[in-house]
């Protein structure tokens, strides 16, 4: 039987549907308010099939330029490294070969299709014909492959690098044409293609700006996407200008697009009060409803992402569960919650919500301080320091939850010391494994068995825990074959639950995810399915 996803097709590798919307948790937990319902929207403001509110002010209007703050800085553009802070500019320079649809297929967005007829041993990938690079080199298959070698070579920092490295031979059949042979038969292969982390398979580089730049194409990257590099500098303002060859006639609408760095929420939000920066995003229901009291539109979107604590599972003390389970226990969701973020978030009771259609109800481990005390009195028996370092950002949300958390483990023994850091460091931190414990979040969309991955098998380069899990492995593995693929529903019940014994990590708060916009944004589209990001061609500026 072949499998195949082409234009118009949408009944192929159906996901979770808006899976990991974190909208409500347990009974016990305190959710934090819904966004306006439909009947109390803004004027302009409407929800897209995918639950993302929308903007439009009249017609979409040619011209113009807008601002985004940025909530890290972007040290580079290269699509084979850089880290989360970049996607969004990065986004608008390269396009992505695929996309999810409103219930969560993948669908083609840059590429025209990609098949199986072997039960996802081999995999064919066509492009299309006529698509340039902005520095005027050809966009084909040659490309595609140049861009997945470099991913999956020896030492490649990419996130990615595991998902490319299944593939036992790649062939550029023709311009058009990729034909993959994988190592083992994976149903989902298609959806390495799909978004991904910055690093990921579905951003294509001019191969010949890769050999010109080398190291330095970082800073002045060359794609197929609809706006192209006016200037940039590691850590400073990225400044796009319109693709004026973009393969879709009429888009983008900007003329230009900038990207400001804006760390502090505070600052962030006051600048677009004053209209120094047109939109920005943000994760916190308090920053949308203030941003509402400013007189800026709120925009919410899904929620996918959480606060969580990442632990080092191969570095004591966290080698250890029973530490691990002690730390968990010690934290008091709810509270942090209150305290940080005023009750407008969603406390997480374990790695998947109670929103989500596969969530199964395990022994996740509760808020209990007494059982903390008594797992760190045996660590601690054992010849275990009950002490260890955690490594966060400087935004004032995640500095308000690591004092709270401080506290709360103090209160059961354990002595944490506090380190602050900029986010592209605790990446690449991370990806070394040169930490113990960071303050960071998780981001588990529509792609949940492809993130799922990333975040936890043993052999994936995204693993920043450091160690798999047996039981978890095999189960991802069952994943990406047909049966896997008929009983996932089991499971995802079966990795709950083995997640429950294994805990190796420890989620906090749900994001309320949104976008706040000026006077001067005239069309937001949402943000797009199983991103943060809306599709910048459609962003466009009000002029009057």
């Amino acid at each position: 039987m072949l499998n195949a996803i082409k234009p118009g097709r949408r009944k192929v590798l159906s996901l979770v549907g808006v899976a990991f919307l974190l909208a409500g948790c347990g009974a016990a937990n305190t959710a934090g308010p819904a966004a306006p319902s439909a009947g109390t929207l803004p004027s302009g403001v409407t929800v897209t099939a995918s639950g993302a509110q929308e903007l439009s002010l009249g017609e979409p209007k040619s011209g113009g330029s807008l601002t985004v703050g940025m909530i890290a800085p972007v040290e580079s553009l290269d699509p084979t490294s850089s880290v989360s802070s970049a996607r969004s500019a990065m986004n608008a320079i390269f396009d992505v070969l695929f996309v999810y649809d409103e219930k969560g297929n993948v669908i083609p967005e840059l590429a025209k299709s990609i098949e199986t007829s072997d039960k996802g041993a081999t995999w064919t990938m066509k492009l299309p014909t006529g698509v340039k690079f902005t520095d005027g080199t050809d966009f084909n298959a040659e490309a595609v492959v140049a861009h997945l070698k470099n991913l999956a070579a020896e030492g490649s920092m990419s996130r990615s690098a595991g998902d490319v490295r299944q593939i036992e031979k790649m062939v550029a059949v023709d311009d058009a044409t990729v034909k993959f042979t994988l190592k083992a038969p994976n149903m989902v292969f298609p959806k390495i293609f799909v978004w991904g982390q910055p690093g990921g398979p579905s951003m294509i580089p001019s191969p010949a700006a890769v050999e010109k730049l080398g190291k330095d194409f970082g800073a002045s990257p060359v794609g197929v996407g609809p706006f192209k590099v006016k200037s940039f500098k590691a850590g400073g303002d990225i400044v796009l200008e319109r693709n004026p060859d973009y393969r879709i006639k009429g888009q983008p609408y900007l003329d230009e697009l900038k990207f400001v760095t804006a760390t502090d929420t505070q600052t962030r939000l006051a600048a677009a009060v004053a209209g120094d920066i047109d939109l920005a995003s943000t994760q916190s229901g308090v920053d949308l409803a203030q941003a509402t009291e400013g007189g800026l539109t709120s925009l919410y979107q899904p929620d996918g992402t959480f606060y969580d604590v990442l632990f080092n599972l191969t570095k004591a003390p966290f080698d250890d569960v029973r530490f691990r389970q002690a730390v968990i226990q010690a934290i008091d969701n709810n509270g942090l919650n209150q305290a940080a973020f005023e009750g407008k978030q969603t406390p997480m009771t374990g790695i998947f919500p109670s929103s989500n259609p596969f969530y199964a109800e395990t022994a996740w481990p509760a808020f209990d301080p007494e059982a903390a005390k008594k797992l760190v009195a045996e660590y601690v028996a054992d010849g275990g320091k009950a002490e260890f370092a955690m490594t966060t950002t400087s935004p004032p949300e995640f500095q308000k939850q690591a004092q709270v958390m401080q506290q709360m483990l103090q209160d059961v023994g354990i002595t944490v010391t506090l380190n602050v850091s900029d986010q592209p460091t605790m990446v690449t931190e991370a990806l070394s494994g040169n930490y113990q414990s960071q303050l960071r979040f998780a981001e588990v969309r529509e792609e949940i068995d492809q993130q799922l991955r990333q975040f936890f098998h043993s052999t994936s380069t995204g693993n920043n825990g450091k160690a798999g899990d047996p039981e978890v492995d095999a189960l991802l593995d069952e994943l990406r074959t047909p049966k896997g693929q008929e009983r996932k529903a089991e499971i995802y019940a079966e990795m709950q639950n083995r997640f429950a014994e294994w805990l190796p990590i420890a989620p906090l708060v749900a994001h309320k995810n949104g976008w706040y916009v000026g006077k001067d944004v005239g069309g937001f589209p949402g943000a797009r399915v199983g991103l943060p990001d809306p599709d910048w061609r459609l962003l466009w500026a009000n002029q009057n």
